[in-house]
């Protein structure tokens, strides 16, 4: 019972009163007084008065910490030049997010997106305030994207601009504005930053993926697609107000390097979710293009005249630009002396390319020699859209001369693509050369493959419409057989395709690759290779045509982290593996590469590889 008094007068001994504001100033030893001033000041005459001290800043737990490591740590690898300065801490985002996500669930952007989950949003005014600092991190990310390499994009220089604002948009000029916009609306289709995706922030699976040198060869793939339906109402609020600026701006009229950028990304947007192949953007884009290069020779950074390695650049994304209007029925936005005005003429043909492919030059040559390989895949896309695939062609008879050209034309690209994905898997031990080399050829691949499979569905149409036509049908018995033959060739021909487009697929170094590049694509080829499967293909083993369908299935569920999936091909191709899945796995195909391509592209025979 003693001990208690004992213990009490102890603590009240150790606990001191806290010094006074003169004696804390100076730096002094303060004998507090607890009815009264303390001696110093009572000795100087000054008033004696004590602040009371700041309450202390509560520890952190163990989880919260490992919580804020595993979020640095995945957002240095998705944005590597970012400093902590441009970072939204978590704090922050715990602060913000909840408000500002709710604040768009009921905007009109996304109840109209609700009714109608494919095409754009109506136009609506900017009312979504961005925090500075997610507005930073937003545009670094931007910079890990395919869309950031574009030339005639200067990220520097509207980074420049925003930090002299203070990252408020409202503060820039209208045009710019309306660009750094749209700039933060593509990123925010990967972000994983709380604000875009959620309160709920994201899993472990997310650092795994993003880690990865190749996600697509993890032994377990995980499902984002939760990712990109939780994702959704920001950033069609983030795009229907970006619509409405450009609408403001009318940017389809007025000439500006600025605006022709924004007609590029609001075209990729539109595009990736109508499925339409060309916008009127992207019409608006090529002619603000034509009239910079008219205009001002130096208005269009790096062009042909400048340096060779940023025309092949240019050059490429008009390759993906002219392939992906053919794809869906629809005329190139630019036409052949768009292409000589804004990068000059190219003059090496297929036959001379693949010499340069197979005579051992340096990846550097190999990378400028892709000037001359977009070059002819361009041309070669015009000549199928002009005679065989666009929709004055295929309303007149099939131009058989031209289909055994296009045949010899598709192999020969078929060639370089062999050599090219060979030399990048050497290069593999190579990290610096590597990443990009993979990220090249798998851009190469499917944009050849498109070519293929739009071959495929005009003959399979023509196949068709010749089966309902009987009296015409045999009056040329000659005709419908010759078209037989051709049809029965293109579909081994696409059926090799994919096989070899998701093997290049497996090489991409980085998911935004797959959610950002040829990713409407993929959906294609997955659906196309689904239905062969079930009428048990012939030509390529089940055991390849089971593994391109895994590969397909876990690229689309990579894209479903950014964008919505309506598909349901996920749940088909687990479906079909699992009905089709043979019970002895050791039972692998027989067939060899070589032998393989050597079947499926006899055309291929005159030249040596």
């Amino acid at each position: 019972m003693s001990s208690h008094p004992c213990k009490n007068n102890e603590q009240a001994k150790r606990k001191k009163s806290p010094a006074c504001d003169y004696c804390k100033a100076r730096r002094v030893i303060c004998h507090a007084q607890p009815n009264g001033p303390c001696p110093r000041c009572k000795e100087k005459g000054v008033p004696c008065t004590t602040t009371a001290p700041a309450p202390r800043r509560r520890r952190r737990t163990r989880a919260e910490m490992q919580e804020e490591r595993a979020m640095k740590k995945v957002k240095g690898i998705l944005s590597p030049d970012e400093s902590e300065a441009q970072i939204l801490q978590v704090n922050d985002i715990r602060t913000t997010t909840r408000e500002l996500y709710n604040s768009v669930q009921f905007s009109p952007a996304y109840s109209h997106c609700v009714t109608t989950p494919l095409g754009s949003p109506n136009p609506v005014s900017p009312s979504f305030n961005l925090p500075p600092n997610l507005i930073a991190e937003l545009f670094q990310t931007f910079r890990i994207l395919p869309q950031s390499l574009h030339p005639v994009i200067s990220l520097d220089e509207v980074e420049s601009s925003l930090r002299l604002a203070s990252w408020n948009l409202a503060s820039l000029p209208s045009q710019l504005r309306l660009l750094a916009h749209i700039i933060i609306t593509l990123a925010s289709f990967f972000s994983t930053n709380a604000v875009i995706i959620g309160p709920g922030g994201y899993g472990p699976e997310i650092a795994c993926i993003a880690l990865s040198q190749g996600p697509l060869k993890e032994a377990a793939v995980p499902d984002l697609r939760e990712y990109g339906v939780r994702r959704k109402p920001v950033c069609y609020q983030l795009w229907a107000e970006a619509l409405w600026l450009a609408h403001q701006e009318g940017i389809t009229a007025h000439v500006s390097r600025e605006n022709a950028v924004s007609c590029w990304l609001l075209d990729f947007l539109e595009c990736r979710f109508s499925g339409q192949g060309v916008s009127t953007y992207a019409h608006a884009y090529n002619g603000h293009l034509r009239c910079l290069a008219e205009t001002n020779i130096g208005a269009l950074p790096g062009c042909s005249a400048d340096c060779p390695e940023t025309a092949v650049l240019y050059r490429a994304y008009m390759m993906h630009d002219a392939v992906y209007a053919v794809t869906n029925r629809r005329s190139i936005p630019f036409s052949h002396s768009d292409e000589l005005l804004i990068v000059g003429q190219c003059t090496t043909s297929l036959e001379q390319l693949l010499q340069t492919f197979v005579s051992g030059a340096s990846n550097k040559e190999i990378f400028l020699s892709m000037n001359a390989f977009t070059s002819n895949t361009i041309r070669v896309a015009r000549e199928s859209s002009e005679r065989l695939t666009g929709v004055y062609a295929r309303r007149q008879p099939l131009d058989e001369t031209f289909v055994g050209g296009h045949f010899i034309s598709l192999d020969l690209l078929h060639s370089i693509l062999l050599a090219e994905r060979g030399r990048a898997l050497r290069a593999a031990q190579s990290s610096t050369e590597s990443h990009f080399l993979r990220s090249c050829v798998y851009a190469l691949y499917i944009t050849w493959g498109c070519l293929v499979l739009n071959f495929h569905e005009l003959l399979l149409d023509r196949l068709k419409d010749s089966s309902l036509v009987d009296s015409v049908a045999t009056t040329d018995c000659d005709a419908q057989e010759r078209l037989g033959t051709y049809f029965t060739r293109v579909r081994h021909l696409a059926l090799g395709a994919a096989v070899e487009i998701s093997e290049a697929l497996t090489d991409v170094p980085c998911i935004s690759r797959i959610t950002h590049l040829h990713c409407g694509e993929i959906e294609k080829w997955a659906k196309f290779l689904l239905e062969e499967s079930k009428t048990m293909a012939k030509g390529v083993g089940p055991n390849r045509l089971l593994r391109a369908l895994e590969c397909y299935r876990n690229a689309l569920k990579i894209v479903g982290f950014s964008w919505v999936d309506h598909s349901g091909l996920v749940e088909s191709i687990d479906r079909h593996i699992a009905s089709e899945m043979p019970d002895d796995a050791s039972n692998v195909d027989c067939m060899t590469e070589n032998d393989y391509t050597w079947n499926l592209f006899p055309s291929m025979q005159f030249v040596e590889i």
